[in-house]
């Protein structure tokens, strides 16, 4: 600790005695605002202009050093919660709605791959990313089937010069990461190439802190709290930009290892279990744009693969030899595929924009827990968008969207939103209806073994929802300070939601069954105040969750949790910045099962502060230190009122592993 305060001393007293050669580095922090944004518009535009109220995860955030994948980059979002699981990795609920409903996007492609109905967000790398664009509320209309709750669209570089950059991180619980992007232009084309490679060693809460990795006794310690984990992608893309039309194919790759060593067995302690997890991500695509007279066509095409591995060993701990156990509940292999075609023709008059295209999803499971071994769907959709300017004050959007899914009767999904402008001032108003088909998983999704007795459930009806949502931002500028404050109240109604609930107490048989209603409703206040080269964002949320318990068990309507956070950036020079990022989340209900009886278990409140120091050297090198999760927590407790057998002490749920501290250098070569 002494040490980290040492290095932070000596970066402020650099600062002060430098000259500031890098005039192009002093840019004064400017809202979210003024990013451009196109997740669910008709053309680029301003988050400032946008029909939807859109967040944006900008450049200036991204560049703190604090985020290493989408997990952590969402982390200390408002109206966002994210979950842990140790083999499954990150998930993600937004407005109070868990992650199947929430749609993933990298340049609107979406993202497969869920377990547990989850994108895991730690396989999501921000090496070359712009920005992160975030819209609460369902975009069913442009988007399609899980674009309930919200969705989260990761807008990549477009890279245009010649650049080489290489970037190395450490973190003090063990993890070690590297990447490198090389960029060339060749004649009229970009050909750009990405790699990085990840690698946590693993944490349990009594490990000693090694700067280097080591290898460890083969006891009862080789168990991991957190598994190591190892990642790395490789991404390849040729883009070509010209007057009329433009394209970016690209390829890449993706693979993960998750290592779970097994605590030695009785009596000898000489052997143990071992579990590795391997996921294998192929994804090919091609983003075609043409303009013909006052026409703007767009073509995406995608072809993305996702194969889950999981192999189990035999080890013996004196020599290290391993045998695979013939086990068909110890082994497995899923593979999901997606297949995609999306055109949108957009056409831009005085007053009113549209488009209107066609949107084609085919997908495809197949593994030896899928009913009978392989399991395909489609979704085909037709969906139009207008947006009518009646004056310098209204806009109006409506878009329909038409669908046609092979296993499901799909409704006609409609939206309308409108925005009021005067000065810097806005209201959003909106309705949207959400549509979401169960997945495979829900459907056909066997999972037995001894820790695991899950079934799906071939009967289940597809979600549905309706969305409202009013937005007021009000603008405030003086001599040299500008205030923007946010208010936003929703509300979803969800019919025939999803839910994995306890089908047999005899054998602790778990399935997916439609729960009769959902709802959600909540409140934020959010405001941003720039002063000069200073940027704080403060952010209060309240959100209400109901489902059926509470009509059944005589339960509370809604059950509130009320999140914060404060975010706070400070240019300090031209050279050197600081960044804070903290957020209170608080207690949330979860309903589980004692005696045949529902009880309702709380979460116990928690606070995570993290923060960093960036600092330019010598031209092209920009160095970054700082710590995370400062307040030291690692697991949060589960109580009731009613002081239930799921409600003792040592009922707890991992956030996290500790205060660390880290280190980065970033290199222009």
């Amino acid at each position: 600790m002494k040490n980290f305060y040492l290095l932070i001393s000596i970066f402020c007293i650099h600062n002060l005695n430098a000259q500031d050669t890098l005039s192009d580095k002093n840019i004064a922090l400017k809202s979210n605002l003024n990013e451009v944004v196109v997740t669910g518009q008709l053309s680029e535009t301003t988050a400032e202009d946008a029909v939807h109220k859109i967040r944006v995860i900008g450049s200036k955030e991204l560049n703190s050093g604090l985020f290493t994948d989408l997990a952590s980059a969402l982390s200390k979002r408002l109206n966002i919660r994210l979950s842990e699981d140790n083999i499954l990795g990150s998930s993600i609920s937004i407005q109070g709605i868990s992650g199947q409903n929430v749609k993933i996007l990298i340049d609107d492609v979406p993202i497969i791959g869920r377990l547990n109905g989850n994108i895991d967000l730690s396989q999501i790398n921000l090496n070359n990313i712009e920005r992160i664009e975030i819209v609460e509320g369902p975009l069913s209309t442009i988007y399609g089937t899980d674009a309930l709750a919200g969705t989260v669209n990761i807008i990549t570089k477009e890279q245009t010069i010649n650049q080489k950059s290489l970037t190395t991180y450490y973190e003090t619980i063990g993890k070690y990461n590297y990447d490198f992007l090389l960029a060339e232009n060749i004649k009229e084309n970009t050909v750009t190439y990405g790699f990085s490679r990840k690698f946590f060693n693993g944490w349990s809460s009594d490990q000693k802190f090694r700067l280097i990795p080591i290898r460890e006794l083969a006891d009862k310690n080789r168990n991991k709290q957190w598994k190591p984990k190892e990642q790395i992608s490789h991404k390849l893309s040729f883009k070509k930009n010209k007057d009329l039309y433009s394209y970016n194919n690209y390829i890449e790759r993706f693979h993960e290892k998750i290592t779970n060593r097994g605590i030695p067995l009785e009596p000898y302690y000489e052997n143990a279990f071992d579990e590795y997890y391997h996921t294998f991500k192929t994804n090919l695509g091609s983003d075609i744009k043409f303009k013909y007279e006052k026409h703007k066509i767009r073509l995406l095409l995608a072809h993305n693969k996702y194969t889950r591995t999981k192999e189990t060993f035999y080890k013996n701990l004196t020599d290290l030899s391993e045998i695979i156990v013939l086990d068909d509940n110890m082994q497995d292999t899923s593979q999901f595929k997606l297949w995609m075609a999306k055109v949108g023709v957009s056409k831009d008059y005085n007053k009113l924009k549209y488009q209107i295209g066609v949107d084609l999803n085919k997908q495809s499971a197949k593994g030896n827990r899928i009913s009978e071994g392989y399991q395909e769907k489609g979704d085909y959709a037709l969906f139009s968008i207008i947006e009518y300017k009646a004056n310098d004050i209204i806009v109006i959007r409506p878009s329909l969207r038409i669908i046609y899914n092979t296993k499901y009767k799909a409704p006609i999904v409609p939206a309308i939103n409108t925005l009021f402008k005067w000065g810097e001032n806005k209201i959003r108003i909106s309705y949207a209806k959400g549509f979401r088909a169960p997945d495979f998983k829900e459907l056909f999704f066997e999972f037995i073994d001894v820790n695991h007795n899950i079934v799906g459930n071939e009967l289940l009806l597809a979600e549905e929802s309706n969305n409202f949502n009013i937005n007021t931002t009000i603008s405030k500028k003086l001599i040299q300070t500008e205030i923007v404050s946010d208010i936003s109240l929703f509300y979803n109604n969800i019919s025939n939601k999803i839910d994995l609930l306890n089908s047999s107490l005899e054998t602790n048989q778990y399935s997916y069954f439609n729960i009769a209603k959902y709802e959600t409703k909540g409140i934020s206040y959010r405001s941003t105040i720039l002063i000069s080269n200073t940027e704080i964002n403060f952010g209060i949320s309240y959100i209400g969750r109901y489902n059926k318990f509470a009509d059944e068990y005589n339960l509370a309507k809604f059950n509130f949790s009320q999140d914060l956070n404060i975010n706070a950036l400070f240019q300090i020079g031209k050279k050197t910045k600081l960044n804070i990022y903290y957020k209170k989340t608080g207690e949330i209900p979860i309903f589980t099962l004692d005696n045949n009886d529902v009880v309702e278990v709380y979460s116990d409140t928690y606070n995570m502060l993290d923060l960093s120091i960036n600092r330019i050297i010598y031209n092209n090198i920009t160095i970054t230190i700082g710590a995370k999760n400062l307040f030291n927590i690692t697991d949060i407790k589960q109580s009731s009122e009613n002081n239930t057998v799921h409600s003792n002490n040592n009922n707890t749920i991992s956030v996290g592993y500790g205060r660390t501290f880290f280190t980065s250098l970033k290199f222009k070569l």
